[in-house]
């Protein structure tokens, strides 16, 4: 799935902007399990290498990638991923961004196209330093000019003045560009945390391209990036990109181009890799540990976690998910581990605070550094001590009034509707609650969900992007009166706790180097989610990745890398390029 960045947003959009972008991404790439029984022997950390790493093809030093395709079955003719309607899969190829978001630390921020930056004025002013070997596939030199076109269209107009909303603009002044390799942008507002969405979502354009153009309408049939790719032939079935040598960064040595393909049905992709037609492709059908991995002894798949996450959101405004001792006891009374196995696609289950073990391991608080796990005593204890039974028709009881419910989830991800009746299963099998699965349509989930009103329904719980990103979604500007068709993610009305409401201002108020100060501020936001459970945690969000080892190796686990094996998402795809080697024989 290809999907439209707009840049015309407002101050509350954009600091939510993590969790809208993500939810429509975890639908698209979603794979995931703990992948147990596997018959080549699944990793810890989601998923099983090839078991055989003898080539059996001629490396011709192309990569061939499976890429997702829209349902007319050809890709749409357009690298403009900010304008001119659909984008093509490969702009990571040609876009990237300043700074790079790592797989571990937290998502620490690693420089890219930018060397460093430095906050001053209480965070009001951001220098960038960039790199000076870097050049434009056309032979043009990447300058500050480049940086101050791109982040100039993204925060729009400069000023002073507040709307008649009474937000202020981002900018303050215009961007200034002291020199060929210095940024220098100035806020109303501290932003110590603006460049991980920046990094995530806004890569750098060709300011000597683009200048003239109308950015929004544009299609872009040549894209001039400063990326390792040459695009050199487009078809709707077949995109050709050749490896630059004057790259400034680091590709395979032996790689010369890489070829997109429609990477089509589950079935169909799963059977061209099998074949050897393509060498890797995104995603990852249910059960594809056991089935796909077996299908061939050059097969592997593994699991890479984003750092968002998905969950069941639980209503704290209405109906029994009101009182945070039924909250804690749906939360309690099923086995996620249980649920992530039957998956088969390797997924990871989060911490009870909804944070990834791996991703946030070295922020995460001592009792909440592992997977959540269930207490199916507990939960009963906590039901019965707040005056909740079960009754014989498996509902919720309370002052003689009984409470059916249901699980609201949007009907079109193949995971999701294999996983979600698990958790209803163990809901009853574990506490005798019969809790009704109700797959809906997007165009009749969503609205109603925005509204406020289900009392459980599953979405993005976490967004990716570090501590600030995760929760934003919750800061107390974020609630909204039942009803409001714009709820920005805290669809659950959840009020967090006045201290965790000021701990996640204070993560935008710290620079980012005062690493020990934003952990402290991240572990109150930890304490209060697993206090008040306003939702289950279910998955580490993320994408599954299928691959041949017959002409290519080098796709390597989560544990080994800093980075996202891929297909999409900026410097992800460049990073997994590099440690590719052909297959020896």
């Amino acid at each position: 799935m290809t999907s439209r960045l707009t840049t015309t947003f407002s101050r509350r959009s954009a600091l939510g902007l993590g969790a809208a972008a993500l939810s429509a991404t975890a639908l698209a790439a979603c794979g995931g399990s703990t992948g147990g029984g596997s018959p080549s022997g699944a990793t810890e950390d989601g998923g099983s290498g090839a078991r055989s790493t003898a080539g059996t093809i001629d490396n011709d030093g192309i990569l061939r990638i499976g890429a997702t395709i829209a349902t007319s079955n050809v890709f749409p003719e357009n690298f403009n991923v900010f304008g001119g309607g659909d984008s093509a899969p490969g702009n990571a190829l040609f876009w990237e961004t300043l700074f790079r978001i790592s797989s571990t630390d937290g998502s620490a921020l690693v420089p890219n196209l930018g060397k460093s930056f430095e906050y001053t004025e209480e965070g009001k002013v951001c220098t960038y330093t960039l790199r000076d070997d870097v050049t434009w596939n056309d032979g043009e030199k990447f300058t500050s000019k480049d940086v101050a076109y791109t982040y100039g269209f993204i925060f729009e107009e400069p000023g002073t003045e507040p709307d008649e909303d009474g937000n202020l603009p981002w900018l303050a002044k215009a961007i200034e560009t002291p020199d060929e390799h210095t940024v220098v942008v100035t806020y109303n507002e501290p932003q110590y945390t603006e460049d991980l969405p920046l990094s995530l979502y806004f890569p750098i354009y060709p300011e000597h391209i683009y200048k003239d153009l109308d950015r929004q309408s544009y299609q872009d049939k040549a894209p001039v990036g400063t990326g390792p790719g040459r695009l050199t032939k487009f078809s709707g079935q077949q995109i050709e990109i050749e490896i630059r040598e004057d790259y400034w960064g680091e590709v395979s040595s032996e790689l010369k181009a890489v070829h997109i393909v429609p990477a089509g049905t589950a079935g169909n992709i799963e059977s061209q890799i099998t074949k050897g037609d393509v060498d890797w492709s995104q995603g990852g059908a249910p059960g594809v540990v056991d089935n796909f991995v077996g299908m061939e002894d050059h097969n592997g798949y593994f699991y890479y976690p984003d750092g968002s996450t998905r969950g069941i959101i639980m209503a704290t405004h209405k109906g029994p998910t009101k009182d945070v001792a039924v909250r804690k006891a749906l939360r309690a009374g099923a086995d996620m581990s249980i649920v992530a196995q039957a998956a088969g696609i390797a997924y990871t289950v989060p911490s009870v605070t909804g944070l990834d073990t791996g991703i946030y391991e070295s922020m995460l608080k001592e009792e909440f550094s592992k997977p959540m796990t269930a207490d199916v005593e507990g939960a009963k204890k906590l039901l019965a001590d707040a005056g909740w039974s079960v009754n014989d028709a498996g509902n919720l009881e309370k002052d003689g009034k009984e409470f059916p419910l249901k699980l609201y989830i949007q009907n079109d991800n193949p995971v999701e509707m294999t996983t979600m009746p698990i958790v209803v299963d163990q809901w009853s099998t574990n506490l005798g609650l019969k809790v009704e699965f109700t797959p809906l349509p997007a165009d009749v989930f969503g609205p109603a969900q925005a509204k406020g009103d289900y009392e459980l329904s599953l979405w993005t719980t976490n967004a990716a992007g570090g501590a600030f990103q995760a929760f934003t979604m919750y800061m107390h500007t974020k609630i909204y009166k039942i009803g409001d068709e714009l709820a920005d993610g805290n669809y659950g009305r959840w009020e967090m706790p006045d201290a965790a409401n000021e701990a996640i201002t204070a993560i935008t108020q710290t620079p980012p180097d005062q690493v020990d100060q934003i952990v402290e501020h991240c572990q109150v936001l930890q304490q209060a989610v697993s206090d008040d459970a306003p939702y289950i945690p279910v998955q580490s969000n993320g994408a599954g990745g299928m691959f041949t080892t017959m002409k290519w190796s080098g796709i390597k686990q989560a544990s080994e890398i800093d980075y996202f094996p891929r297909v999409d998402g900026y410097n992800n795809v460049v990073q997994t390029l590099r440690d590719l080697s052909p297959t020896k024989a």
